[in-house]
């Protein structure tokens, strides 16, 4: 039981139940199993970031932006400004 909760903490990041009863905790316990083995599947699919920790961190920084898996460790290029709109200059005077 002891490895067990190690591994929970090491790999699923619950440092600590957010509920008290016994049905709070399983649910909590189960969304991390299933958010990393969700991690682990898209990572296995990818080849461009080897290390799990770094594959997770890349999700979690595009999780709102639509993009390939492939395409998750590349920069996108900034929006074309257009000549006709105003621009904001924040520098002071």
């Amino acid at each position: 039981i002891e490895l067990f909760f190690k591994w929970i903490k090491q790999n699923l990041k619950i440092r600590h139940f957010l509920g008290t009863s016994e049905n709070a905790v399983r649910i909590q316990i189960f969304i991390a199993l299933i958010a990393y083995i969700l991690l682990r599947a898209a990572q296995a699919t990818q080849t461009a970031v080897k290390q799990p920790l770094a594959f997770a961190r890349l999700v979690r920084l595009n999780l709102m932006h639509r993009r390939t898996i492939n395409a998750l460790n590349t920069h996108k290029p900034p929006p074309e400004t257009d000549t006709r709109q105003m621009t904001l200059n924040l520098n002071p005077i």
